[in-house]
């Protein structure tokens, strides 16, 4: 394999991403909708699975509900992008095209640039986010074993998180739920056939980016708002990457990788 591939090599041209959604823009709307309702209705099948076979606690114990949910994302997460293929195929339209999932040839050296730059420009981002709304991020961490902070709540999924690692089997079961699943479902979801559909309408490339990246943050709404614009953020980049390179893969790996380091620096700061 070539350091670089020909696909991170195009300089000349570097708009990789073709938009093709044959549903339009509301039909692709309404199936985004759709989408998102059947994976809650699939996460809370597959995490009402997980509770009543790894924690012993009553209905009345949201910390452990939380929890089995999140273990639950993998398998709702494999469904909800399994109905999106099928969706994908209304008005004679092809899932492969529809959802950019041909996979780019970047090169070895290529796909570390490419992963290595989203990470930096993530990090980045934060750094100039939080120094210049002055924000201290001990406001926005759990304490060891998933508590929220004195200044309120650090998010639920990021509490769980905090709590599951104290639990190495349990945490180890909910890493693909949130490294691989989430972001799987997620990208098919936003960056897939709803982006094709806004990328083809009057908003463009650049709006396509704006409104996924908006509704993706907004579907977070349990979080605190830093995360909610963190998110929002990462919709930006994400999209940028799209469209550069034409393929979800590359959305779903970087989403994936931040994802898991996130996770694991939760797990090694709280292991002994």
């Amino acid at each position: 394999m070539a350091a670089f591939g020909p696909d991170f090599q195009k300089y000349t041209s570097p708009f990789l991403y073709e938009p093709n959604n044959p549903a339009g823009l509301w039909v692709a709307l309404a199936l985004a909708l759709l989408l998102i309702i059947a994976n809650g209705i699939l996460q809370a099948v597959a995490g009402t699975s997980v509770f009543s076979i790894f924690f012993d606690g009553g209905i009345g114990d949201p910390k452990s509900i939380i929890k089995a949910f999140i273990i639950g994302i993998f398998p709702a997460s494999v469904l909800t992008a399994i109905l999106a293929w099928q969706l994908a195929k209304i008005r004679g339209g092809r899932p492969w095209e529809i959802l950019a999932l041909r996979w780019p040839d970047l090169g070895w050296l290529g796909w570390l640039c490419v992963v290595g730059g989203f990470l930096v420009v993530m990090y980045g981002a934060i750094f100039v986010f939080v120094t210049v709304f002055q924000i201290d991020l001990a406001d926005y961490t759990p304490g060891p074993d998933g508590q929220s902070p004195t200044s309120g709540s650090a998010g639920l999924v990021k509490e769980a998180m905090f709590d599951l690692a104290n639990e190495p089997l349990l945490f180890w079961l909910a890493l693909p739920a949130v490294a691989i699943g989430a972001p799987l479902a997620e990208e098919f979801v936003f960056r897939g056939q709803l982006f094709a559909a806004l990328a083809q309408s009057r908003a463009g490339f650049s709006g396509a980016t704006l409104m996924t990246s908006a509704l993706w943050s907004l579907l977070h709404i349990s979080e605190p708002w830093l995360a909610i614009g963190i998110i929002f953020m990462m919709g930006l980049a994400l999209g940028a990457l799209l469209i550069r390179f034409g393929s979800l893969w590359v959305t779903i790996i970087c989403h994936g990788i931040w994802n898991g380091l996130y996770s694991l620096a939760i797990f090694g700061s709280l292991s002994p």
